[in-house]
């Protein structure tokens, strides 16, 4: 079932706003003793979604921070961005239901979309790092490698030619593929929309030597 973080921010007692003035995506503030956040327009809802529960996440950041005896004010701002993004995807994608329907579908990202519908494609899909198994997420848009990261190992190991025969497929015929090598099978999903293609690749080993 999908989480509303602006719903859930609603009913927390944090108003939720439109500004239409502002760079970032969000902001929050306390006006006359009370929490507000501030989103920027957005025509994707799963960034209105991010935004608001990133802002969540950088308020109970300060609770998190201030209960483990921290001055807020001290505490490097990476480091606070670090403990909102973490809050945020958890709150999207909440760890025991998320992992459930992950196994139950074989973390097939399309249908796991389909279920958690305020999570983008790609949050979706970094969350399946947390899983235990080992595995390597990548993501290419526009033809171009964007993104990869292994679960297992600080630097995920170069692109092997499988994994770019099965982005190929996938890139050019808008479906997903899967191919299988002698160590390792990879799973890929298109997400195409008018004017930008991105592809996402989920490869996991055969055998757990990475």
């Amino acid at each position: 079932m999908p989480v509303d973080a602006i719903l859930l921010a609603d009913q927390l007692g944090v108003t939720v706003a439109v500004d239409r003035s502002q760079a970032g995506r969000g902001r929050h503030k306390r006006m006359a003793g009370n929490l507000a956040i501030f989103l920027s327009p957005d025509d994707r809802p799963e960034r209105l979604q991010w935004a608001a529960a990133h802002e969540l996440g950088e308020m109970f950041a300060c609770e998190v921070f201030h209960r483990a005896g921290a001055d807020i004010d001290q505490v490097e701002p990476t480091l606070r961005e670090q403990v909102a993004n973490l809050f945020a995807s958890r709150l999207l994608l909440p760890t025991r239901s998320f992992f459930d329907d992950a196994r139950r579908t074989e973390s097939d990202l399309l249908e796991l979309k389909a279920i958690y519908r305020t999570a983008s494609h790609e949050l979706i899909a970094m969350r399946l790092l947390d899983l235990p198994e080992p595995s390597i997420i990548t993501i290419f848009d526009q033809g171009q490698l964007t993104r990869r990261r292994s679960n297992s190992n600080s630097h995920a190991p170069q692109l092997q030619s499988a994994e770019r025969d099965c982005w190929s497929g996938i890139h050019n015929h808008n479906s997903p593929r899967e191919r299988s090598a002698d160590d390792f099978t990879v799973q890929g999903w298109p997400v195409h929309e008018q004017g930008w293609k991105r592809e996402i690749l989920r490869t996991m080993p055969n055998v757990c030597d990475w």
